[in-house]
């Protein structure tokens, strides 16, 4: 069990770093789509449609990549102030009910955001002339990602009895 766990922290781990790096060339994108919109609005008079939808579109990508690889970090989404005044033991079932529950719900997030995309596959947005999955498609991953991430978390406390190695168990006061 230790060695399943193992081998998948260090996928995951590759998993998170991409999903970070995927989020950090989103948001780069997303300022120069936003830089060139003021450009356009303000000395050129002439406003590009897109920017503003593009802007739109990369800052779900921004906020699913950072949000997931935050879930894997654990520092992000979760019951951290309520389980930092519990004693001990009842902290630790609070960790496990939270990362069970932030499980649950990027399951959730995964499921009904791949269903809102296929529901749209045949849209086209007007001003970009993309489908309309792209619109869900960073719910529909980030989601996916959230759940993988969760279940590592899960996995770790039922091989180790804690929360995964190098990953803050005391949010509160750490700014990882």
């Amino acid at each position: 069990m230790r060695a399943l766990h193992r081998s998948v922290g260090g996928v995951l781990t590759l998993v998170a770093r991409g999903a970070i790096l995927i989020a950090g060339l989103a948001m780069v994108a997303m300022v120069l789509v936003v830089a060139w919109g003021v450009f356009g609005r303000f000395v050129l008079n002439d406003t590009p449609a897109w920017a503003e939808a593009s802007a739109l579109l990369l800052l779900g990508w921004v906020i699913l990549g950072a949000a997931a690889a935050g879930v894997r970090e654990g520092f992000h989404m979760g019951f951290d102030t309520l389980r930092e005044v519990l004693p001990a033991p009842l902290a630790r079932l609070f960790q496990v009910l939270s990362d069970l529950a932030v499980t649950l719900f990027g399951m959730a997030m995964a499921w009904y955001g791949a269903d809102l995309a296929l529901e749209v596959w045949d849209a086209t947005l007007p001003t970009l002339g993309l489908p309309g999955t792209v619109e869900y498609l960073p719910l529909a991953l980030g989601g996916l990602l959230i759940a993988l991430f969760g279940l590592e978390r899960l996995l770790s406390h039922a091989v180790t009895g804690h929360a995964p190695a190098g990953m803050p168990e005391h949010t509160l006061l750490t700014d990882a």
